[in-house]
């Protein structure tokens, strides 16, 4: 059917491309080619969607094969999923600087491959959409550049940060700053979850997520290629295009640092403005309580005075008490206080609830404590080139 998405299958060993071939046709349209000098001659001719493509072959591998096809035969029109039984993270880390839109460890189950493939094209649309924003991007960045330094960008941003009201402003202004200093970035933050964030609300690949978990303890920067993760405990960044000037990358560094420095406080602002008005309100909600119950034993000690009162009023004819009497007056002296050991459940019910706003309250004062995951990273301002790690 014309409306399939095309995938492509390169391996050099003929029995995994049937079986990946035999799980994948009844939703895609398949070809196979058994090396990489084979699949770019079907390229030529064949414009798929999706090419899994197998690390490990004689000749060209599947690591040169990737990049070649991302930066010349088809950069922008399909995916490459790279293939290899090597699950470790420099194998991970080489896809990813060859430009593999993810990596599948064998042994991999069917299902899981085919749910990847029929998602690649919701992915491709979007990763369009990044190409003409980072264009965009660099426009401007060029632009930017002749009118203030770096610095001042870093000092706007902070003022701006400033002004941020929720996570989301946050994010949008770190992009703006991103974008105005030329860089490509994605930024993800640490909350009970991972979040991931593209520019302009873009999605990021998996393996580009799949990076970001397995960098974001490695220290405060972490270069590989032309790329620069940079962590704190709650956010991490990649940047994609570090300059290739030492001068170049060592200010774009030190400037990623404060970034993220920023960020990180406001985020951790946030979080502790959240917490008091969470506070606040269970504050309010305490004291509201407390009236209310505070004005219900007002009225019940009126209600029991005035009761004894009158039953005592109505016995005044009776002024030598005898034994019957005195039994009456102390059972309802009983009565009207069992009336007032009922607030006790009460109370100790606001108890309760005002001991959960105290702890509250010391879970606010515990994150003032919280630091910075120590850096392996020393950075000296009067080098060109920091030392890392």
């Amino acid at each position: 059917m014309t409306d399939k998405a095309k995938v492509l299958i390169v391996d050099d060993e003929q029995a995994v491309r049937d079986m990946i071939s035999a799980a994948l046709k009844p939703f895609f349209v398949c070809e196979q080619a058994a090396s990489a000098s084979e699949a770019y001659d079907i390229l030529d001719n064949f414009t798929p969607q999706v090419v899994l493509m197998d690390i490990s072959m004689p000749g060209i591998d599947g690591l040169a094969a990737c990049e070649k096809i991302k930066t010349e035969l088809s950069p922008t029109h399909c995916a490459v999923f790279l293939v290899s039984g090597y699950n470790n993270l420099d194998m991970r880390l080489r896809a990813f600087d060859v430009g593999a839109d993810d990596f599948i460890a064998k042994p991999f189950q069917m299902k899981e491959l085919v749910t990847k493939v029929q998602k690649v094209s919701e992915f491709i649309q979007s990763q369009t959409l990044l190409k003409a924003s980072e264009q965009e991007s660099i426009t401007l960045a060029m632009s930017s550049m002749q009118q203030a330094s770096h610095y001042s960008l870093v000092m706007q941003f902070f003022k701006l940060l400033n002004q941020c009201n929720d996570q989301q402003q946050v994010v949008n202004q770190f992009f703006s700053t991103m974008k105005q200093l030329g860089m490509l970035s994605s930024i993800m933050i640490k909350q009970e979850q991972m979040h991931f964030y593209g520019p302009a609300g873009t999605q990021i690949s998996p393996i580009e997520q799949n990076i970001f978990e397995l960098l974001c303890t490695k220290g405060r920067l972490h270069h590989f290629g032309r790329r620069l993760i940079v962590n704190e405990k709650h956010v991490s960044f990649l940047i994609k295009n570090m300059p290739e000037s030492p001068e170049e990358s060592g200010a774009i560094q030190d400037i990623s640092v404060a970034i993220i420095e920023g960020v990180e406080s406001k985020l951790l602002d946030l979080g502790r403005q959240q917490a008091m008005e969470q506070i606040v309100l269970d504050i309010s909600s305490g004291i509201s309580s407390l009236q209310n119950i505070s004005d219900e034993y007002k009225s019940l000690i009126l209600d029991v005075t005035n009761d004894l009162n009158q039953q005592i009023s109505s016995s005044f004819h009776i002024l030598d008490l005898t034994e019957e009497q005195e039994l009456f007056i102390a059972n309802l002296i009983a009565k009207e206080a069992k009336k007032l050991s009922a607030l006790e459940p009460k109370m100790d019910l606001l108890k309760s609830n005002l001991t959960s706003v105290i702890e509250q309250t010391d879970k606010y004062f515990a994150m003032e404590k919280i630091s910075a995951p120590e850096s392996d990273t020393h950075i000296d301002l009067n080098t060109t080139k920091p030392e890392l790690f």
